[in-house]
C-alpha cells in the first residue's frame, strides 16, 4: 500500500523497538565470538565479494522498466551468503542460509535481493518474529543440542504454549534443510516485492543442482570451505526468476509460513566470478559485503520510483528492523562505497578503511567474515 499513516509507521516500528537490546543480549551471550555490537540475524558469512547481474532479454510486463529491469542491462553488485543466527556457530548446527544481492540503477536508486534458502518465512506475523529472534539471541554461545533446547523454550515462553511450539516446529523443519546440506548452492526465495502494482517474490537457484547430504565428517567451516572450493574452479550462477501472485490460496500474502505455488519466469542471471585465490582484493571485497548495509526495503516498485514503501506491513517491519540493526553496529555508510557499483573496484579510500575496520575486529577478536 502507499498510503500508510504515521500512526501505521509508529505501531509497527514499536513492534521492533527491541533489536538494540537483542543485539546487546547477543553480545552477551556469544560473548566468545562475538566482542562488538553486529547484526541481530545472518551475522556470520559464508561468502561475500563482487556479484555481476544479467537482465534477462525478455521480461514480464510488470517487470520490464521498473529498476534494474531493463532487457539485457548489466550491473556490478556486491553479493553475500551467511547463516541465518545472530551469532558465529559451527556451520553444521541447524540453521537457515540467506543470500543478499546489492546492485544500484543507473538512476542510483539501491536495490537488493535478500533471500532465505526455504519457500516459507519462519514466522506470519513482526510480533512472532521479535519472539523468534529474542528466543535466539537468548540462545546464543550455546552447543547445537542446548542451543536448539533454548530456543524452543524461549519460544513458548515468549509467545505462549500453543504458539511457541507451532512456531519452534516450523523453524525446526525449516533449518533443518541446512543441517542435511553439503553446500551453500542452494536455492534463495526473497520475502514479497512489487512491480507495477503487482505482488511477487524472486526465486534464485543455482544454475547447476548439485547439492547433495553432508558427509559424517563435516567440520565446523564446512560450508564456507566447499564455497570456496566451487568459486576457485569456476564462476557461481544463480537464475533468477519472478514468481507473481495468483491468488490468496496459491500465494498467501497473510499466511507467509505457507511456500508459495510457483509460477516461475527468468528474469536474471547472477554470477560470483570465479576466483583463483585469496589476494588482498578477494579479502577486501568481502569485508566489503560484511560491513555494508542491507535492507529488503531498498527496491524500486514503479517505472516512476513513486512509491517510498513496501506494500506488506511484514516488509515494512522488516526493513525498519534493518535500519535498527545497521545504526546498533555501526554500518559502512553507502557514501562510502557508492562508487563500487558504478567502477567494480574498490578504491585506495575504501580500501583503507575497510583494513582499518577488519584489523580493529581481529585485534578485539571478533569473528568476522574476513578471516
Amino acid at each position: 500500500m502507499d498510503d500508510w499513516t504515521q500512526e501505521d509507521i509508529d505501531r509497527i516500528t514499536a513492534d521492533v523497538a527491541a533489536i538494540p537490546q537483542l543485539q546487546q543480549e547477543l553480545l552477551t551471550n556469544a560473548a566468545a565470538t562475538m566482542k562488538v555490537p553486529d547484526r541481530v540475524a545472518h551475522q556470520y558469512q559464508i561468502a561475500g565479494g563482487r556479484v555481476a547481474l544479467k537482465i534477462a532479454a525478455e521480461l514480464p510486463a510488470s517487470l520490464e522498466g521498473v529498476g534494474l529491469f531493463k532487457p539485457a542491462a548489466e550491473y556490478i553488485g556486491i553479493g553475500r551468503i551467511s547463516t541465518g543466527m545472530g551469532c558465529p556457530h559451527h556451520e553444521t548446527a541447524p540453521d537457515f542460509l540467506g543470500l543478499r544481492l546489492a546492485f544500484m540503477t543507473d538512476r542510483g536508486r539501491r536495490v537488493d535481493f535478500i533471500g532465505l534458502n526455504d519457500p516459507a518465512a519462519p514466522t506470519d506475523t513482526p510480533a512472532e518474529f521479535m519472539k523468534l529472534l529474542a528466543a535466539t539471541a537468548v540462545a546464543a554461545g550455546r552447543g547445537p543440542l542446548a542451543s536448539i533446547a533454548a530456543v524452543g523454550a524461549n519460544l513458548i515462553r515468549g509467545a505462549g504454549p500453543l504458539d511457541g511450539a507451532k512456531i519452534f516446529a516450523h523453524v525446526t523443519k525449516q533449518t533443518a534443510r541446512t543441517a542435511l546440506s553439503s553446500t551453500a548452492y542452494q536455492t534463495y526465495w526473497t520475502g514479497i516485492v512489487e512491480a507495477e502494482g503487482t505482488l511477487g517474490k524472486c526465486v534464485l537457484a543455482p544454475a547447476s543442482d548439485d547439492n547433495g547430504l553432508r558427509g559424517l565428517t563435516a567440520g565446523a567451516s564446512y560450508l564456507t570451505q566447499e564455497w570456496c572450493a566451487r568459486q576457485a574452479k569456476g564462476p557461481v550462477e544463480f537464475h533468477v526468476y519472478w514468481v507473481p501472485f495468483l491468488d490468496e490460496e496459491r500465494t498467501p500474502t497473510m499466511t507467509l509460513t505457507r511456500a508459495w505455488q510457483e509460477e516461475r519466469h527468468l528474469i536474471a542471471l547472477a554470477t560470483f566470478p570465479a576466483l583463483d585465490d585469496r589476494n588482498e582484493e578477494v579479502v577486501l571485497w568481502s569485508v566489503l559485503a560484511s560491513e555494508m548495509g542491507s535492507n529488503p526495503g531498498n527496491w524500486v516498485r514503479n517505472r516512476a520510483d513513486s512509491i517510498p514503501l513496501p506494500e506488506t506491513e511484514f516488509g515494512l517491519a522488516r526493513g525498519i528492523a534493518y535500519e535498527k540493526s545497521q545504526q546498533g553496529r555501526g554500518v559502512l555508510l553507502e557514501p562510502e562505497y557508492r562508487e563500487v557499483f558504478s567502477r567494480g573496484e574498490i578504491g585506495a579510500r575504501l580500501a583503507a578503511e575497510l583494513r582499518r575496520r577488519r584489523a580493529a575486529k581481529r585485534a578485539a577478536g571478533h569473528v568476522d567474515a574476513a578471516e
